[in-house]
C-alpha cells in the first residue's frame, strides 16, 4: 500500500495546479493563506512520515529499515560537500534550461512568508521537508522498490524514485519537474553513497532553509 501512495497517490497531489501561473497566485495570496498553506503541508508530509513507519514497523525493520542509522560528524561533512556539488550542478542546468526557453518561474522567494511567525512555520517546512521526504522517496521507495524488483543494482529504483520525486514538484512546470528530478537522483546518490539518511536530510533542510537568506 506505501509503494502505491508514493508512486500514484502522492505524485498525483503535485500535479494539482500544473498550467497555471506559479508566481501569480502567491502574489495574489495572502501572508495568512500562505502560512495556513504551509502549516498543512507540514501536517500532511508527518502523515506520510507515520504512513511509511507504519510499513516499516509492519515489516519488522523500523527505522533502521528507513536508513535511520546513528547521526555522525561526517554526515554533516556529507551534507555540506553534497550541497556545493549539486548546487553547481542545478545551477548549471538551470543555465541551459534558460538556454532553450525553460527558465526556472523563480516563486520560491513567494513561498516564504515576509512576517516573524510565518518564517518560524518555514524553518517548520525545512525540518519537515528533510526528514519527511528524504523518508519517503529514499528511505521507503528506493529500499522497497530494490526489494520488490529484486535489482542487484539501484539503477532502476533511483530513477522510479526521482521521478515521483520530480512529479510531486510539477507545479513549478517543466524546468521544477526536471531539475528536481536529477536533484532526487542526486539526493539517491548520496544516499547510497552514505548508506544512511542523515547526510540526505541534513542538506535537504539546509537547501530549503537557506531560502531564507537566498531566495530564488
Amino acid at each position: 500500500m506505501n509503494l502505491a501512495f508514493l508512486l500514484l497517490l502522492y505524485p498525483v497531489l503535485g500535479l494539482v495546479g500544473v498550467g497555471e501561473d506559479p508566481i501569480s497566485l502567491l502574489k495574489n495570496m495572502s501572508q495568512g493563506v500562505l502560512i495556513v498553506m504551509l502549516v498543512t503541508t507540514v501536517l500532511f508530509q508527518w502523515a506520510v512520515f507515520l504512513l511509511n513507519y507504519g510499513g516499516a514497523y509492519t515489516e519488522g525493520t523500523g527505522l533502521a529499515g528507513l536508513g535511520f542509522k546513528r547521526i555522525r560528524g561526517l554526515d554533516f561533512l556529507w551534507a555540506g560537500a553534497f550541497l556545493l556539488a549539486a548546487n553547481l550542478i542545478l545551477s548549471g542546468l538551470a543555465w541551459l534550461l534558460a538556454q532553450v526557453g525553460l527558465p526556472m518561474p523563480g516563486e520560491i522567494g513567494l513561498l516564504i512568508p515576509s512576517d516573524p511567525v510565518g518564517k518560524v512555520v518555514w524553518v517548520g517546512v525545512s525540518i519537515t521537508a528533510g526528514i519527511c521526504e528524504e523518508t519517503a522517496f529514499r528511505g521507503y521507495l528506493m529500499t522497497r522498490l530494490r526489494l520488490l524488483g529484486r535489482f542487484r543494482s539501484w539503477l532502476i529504483p533511483t530513477i522510479i524514485s526521482a521521478a515521483a520525486f520530480g512529479i510531486c514538484h510539477a507545479y513549478q512546470g517543466l524546468p521544477g519537474f526536471i531539475l528536481l528530478t536529477v536533484y532526487g537522483a542526486l539526493f539517491s546518490l548520496l544516499y547510497i553513497r552514505t548508506r544512511s539518511l542523515w547526510p540526505c536530510i541534513i542538506a535537504h533542510f539546509f537547501q530549503d532553509f537557506g531560502a531564507l537568506f537566498f531566495p530564488q
